[in-house]
């Protein structure tokens, strides 16, 4: 059974040093964009390496919230 995956970014946090960039983007997924509560949230990492002309993605992963792991207050919108 095929269905659509709707992700939006709720948040995003970056760090960078020098040439380096660091990336938390929070996650919304929806099946329809009129849903109004999401089926998953988590966070896509990506890290990023500038070579003075342009940022290249090194690699990007990403984990589910889950009652193990809930999304940390300072990923969420509004809380920095």
């Amino acid at each position: 059974m095929a269905y659509d995956v709707i992700e939006n970014e709720i948040a995003r946090h970056t760090e960078q040093w020098g040439n380096i960039l660091q990336a938390f983007s929070t996650y919304e997924s929806r099946h329809d964009a009129k849903d109004v509560m999401p089926f998953a949230r988590g966070i896509n990492s990506f890290q990023l390496f500038s070579d003075g002309t342009r940022w290249w993605i090194l690699t990007i992963y990403w984990q589910e919230e889950g009652p193990e792991n809930p999304l940390p207050a300072e990923f969420l919108p509004h809380s920095r």
